[in-house]
């Protein structure tokens, strides 16, 4: 019990910094209590679902109006609103474009050969590019991050949603942040690092809805009727509360520094993070 309590609160503490959370908790499932790969890598998508309720519910008036968006007949929905919605369904489609096809491959192929290490690095040379992206704005006192969802031209939100979206969906692969690797695209096409921040945020959930969904269908090692629910509840519970207070920290830090700080450490949170987790490995 006390193990799985151990890994929802490194669900919730990792799930929104720029390292993959499910990578993380897939080390310390395998390497200090024991748990088979498959049996892991079932458990880190399902804590998603305790991160993913927190999102819904620190944005839940977003939700709402994004929902009601779908129904014009019914509802009248503001221009921003509209864009969101817009938003969600482009990333949405862009991560069912390269996440499905590697969840199968993943379980299928390389699930003994791809490890949580390999997606570290991977993220770590994302976290590189942002910090150097960071360090240049700094230095030439350049002006970046302006565009937001409220302004950018319409084809500019098909555009920068559906490339988020692609790279969201290879975040599946253990390892790889699905938070560093969307906050980073985000905020090099040019959005301000709330933008980056909270529309990172609304991707996650139908990503990891989704995600669930493939494990409950999919999984042969699933935790899905091998644990017990009142288990499944507590870490959910727990992932959630962690998760929560999570967002509520990096929102209000986007909202204090300069982009290029932004950016720097970001960056940097990752490399402090993910180094030590590969020398525990």
């Amino acid at each position: 019990m006390i193990e799985y309590i151990i890994i929802a609160i490194l669900q919730g503490l990792f799930e929104w910094l720029p390292i993959s959370s499910s990578g993380q908790t897939m080390i310390v499932s395998i390497n200090l209590f024991g748990i088979s790969t498959e049996e892991a890598y079932s458990l880190a998508l399902w804590l998603h679902l305790g991160t993913t309720l927190a999102v819904l519910l620190k944005f839940r008036t977003d939700f709402v109006k994004i929902f009601k968006s779908f129904i014009p007949k019914t509802y009248l929905s503001d221009e921003i609103d509209i864009r969101k919605r817009n938003w969600l369904i482009y990333a949405t489609l862009g991560t069912g474009i390269t996440a499905i096809p590697l969840y199968f491959i993943f379980r299928v192929i390389i699930s003994g050969v791809f490890t949580p290490v390999q997606g570290d690095l991977i993220t770590l040379i994302v976290s590189g590019l942002l910090i150097i992206t960071g360090i240049i704005l700094l230095k030439t006192r350049k002006i970046y991050g302006k565009n937001t969802i409220e302004e950018v031209p319409k084809d500019f939100i098909q555009k920068d949603s559906f490339l988020s979206g692609l790279l969201q969906g290879v975040s599946i692969l253990p390892g790889i942040s699905r938070s560093g690797i969307t906050v980073s695209t985000i905020l090099l096409e040019k959005y301000n690092q709330e933008n980056a921040l909270k529309l990172s945020f609304l991707m996650s959930v139908p990503a990891a809805v989704g995600s669930i969904i493939a494990d409950i269908i999919f999984g042969k090692g699933s935790i899905f009727g091998t644990i017990n629910p009142i288990i499944i509840l507590i870490i959910t519970l727990i992932s959630f509360i962690v998760g929560y207070l999570t967002i509520e920290f990096l929102v209000r830090i986007a909202q204090k520094i300069s982009f290029g700080y932004f950016c720097i450490i970001y960056g940097v949170v990752a490399f402090l993070i993910i180094v030590p987790f590969i020398i525990i490995s």
